[in-house]
């Protein structure tokens, strides 16, 4: 009796423990979520913009990935420069002919490299997307000194390069208006591509915060007119980091 009484403890207890530790362990489980989104900052460089991504599981290491991004595109060799004549002059930038921005919108997909081994761990994938990229071009306004016999005065002008009073900082004062120009806008269809390594770092199973690194090249059928007498390119390959947010369920 007393033999069949301490087997009966052991297995109470043996269950016991087993059920704690089931508990525990439901708490620790990696859970796959089939879908999530994602939004932040992307740095790119010659830009800056705003980024989403949506993803859906394929299975528990790939996903399909939605892409879309809209950022700024500056001309490498632009710089800006103060006219010396004027103490109140503004910095412009010299020589450009219009401001530059691209919307992105492509297809993709993410698989994982190395999962995380916890929930403080790091998730690393790498990343790759094709799709179509519109470029926008806004031209540059700038105001102009206009000499006069008695008083000069200044004019706001759309920044030509053939314009006498333009071929020289002289008589640039500064940038004119910024929201100048945008009924003047022209559009330049393309196709852009991405590779990447992302980091994958949040501490709750359904958040996302997320680190992407990678190279973008973007193609147009003719160069975009940023920069007056100085060679633009069609083709435009920049490095970029994304910081991104999110949720999963």
């Amino acid at each position: 009796m007393r033999i069949a009484l301490s087997v009966l403890f052991f297995l109470f207890f043996i269950r016991s423990q087993a059920q704690d530790q089931a508990q525990v362990d439901r708490s620790d489980v990696n859970v796959l979520m089939r879908n999530e989104a994602e939004g932040g900052l992307t740095i790119h460089s010659n830009g800056f913009g705003l980024r989403y991504m949506r993803g859906w599981h394929l299975t528990g290491y790939k996903k399909h990935m939605l892409d879309i991004e809209f950022v700024s595109m500056r001309h490498p060799k632009q710089y800006k420069l103060a006219n010396p004549y004027y103490e109140s002059s503004k910095p412009f930038f010299y020589g450009k002919l219009n401001f530059a921005y691209l919307l992105r919108g492509g297809y993709g997909r993410q698989n994982i490299i190395f999962s995380k081994g916890e929930k403080s761990g790091v998730e690393v994938r790498y990343n790759y997307y094709v799709g179509l990229s519109l470029a926008m071009t806004k031209p540059v306004y700038l105001d102009v000194v206009i000499p006069n016999d008695s008083t000069a005065y200044l004019e706001t002008r759309k920044y030509d390069p053939a314009d006498p009073l333009m071929q020289s900082s002289t008589y640039i004062y500064g940038p004119g208006p910024y929201l100048r120009g945008f009924d003047e806008m022209n559009f330049y269809p393309g196709v852009y591509g991405k590779f990447a390594i992302s980091f994958e770092y949040g501490g709750w199973q359904d958040k996302v915060t997320a680190l992407e690194v990678g190279v973008v090249v973007d193609s147009y059928l003719k160069p975009l007119p940023i920069m007056a007498n100085i060679r633009n390119d069609q083709v435009l390959v920049n490095f970029y980091i994304s910081l991104l947010w999110g949720g999963k369920w």
